[in-house]
């Protein structure tokens, strides 16, 4: 099984980077999971055909069997290089790059809620008719006050909550990833 995580902002420093470092790390042996960025995509016009690193992140995103994306909360929803990376799939980019795909979402943010507005905003983003992406339902991982559960030198997560929960959240996914192509 094959999973791309996404870091879901341009950020030079990102406590979502952890976050998807994490996940590729400590899950790696139950599937073949790389971490993928966002920072070097064109950002998207409509206008313009997709150049060579977009042809490249379609492709990724096409020949993965799912998709997990890290994403924080910047004035109440998804960062711009996100959004951006994301209109690059859509029915646009060409038929089923994201239709049924599976899709877990998660984030971490320096407020206390967590990145719980940008992960609404996501969902409805990767449900809509242009996407239809297969969302993982529930499992929401809102992980608030990231300066204080991330060390900021190793990248390490050292909350054992958000570890449960994102343990929890990736053993349904990959049950959930497994469906979808039964």
């Amino acid at each position: 099984m094959k999973l791309l995580v996404i870091v879901g902002t341009n950020a030079s420093f990102s406590y979502n980077r952890f976050l998807a470092q994490f996940v590729a790390k400590h899950y790696g042996d139950k599937a073949d999971i790389e971490v993928k960025e966002v920072d070097g995509l064109t950002p998207f016009c409509r206008t313009q055909m997709a150049d060579d690193s977009i042809k490249a992140w379609i492709e990724d995103i096409k020949s993965a069997d799912g998709i997990i994306i890290t994403t924080p909360e910047y004035n109440h929803t998804i960062p711009a290089a996100l959004k951006s990376s994301l209109e690059w799939l859509g029915s646009h980019a060409g038929p089923n790059v994201m239709k049924m795909k599976p899709v877990a979402v998660l984030g971490a943010s320096y407020g206390v809620q967590g990145t719980s507005r940008a992960q609404e905003d996501i969902r409805e983003i990767l449900l809509s008719p242009d996407m239809s992406a297969n969302v993982l339902p529930g499992n929401e991982v809102l992980i608030g006050n990231a300066a204080s559960k991330f060390d900021k030198d190793s990248g390490e997560l050292t909350d054992e909550t958000a570890v449960g929960q994102i343990d929890g959240m990736m053993n349904n996914f990959i049950k959930f990833v497994e469906q979808a192509y039964k």
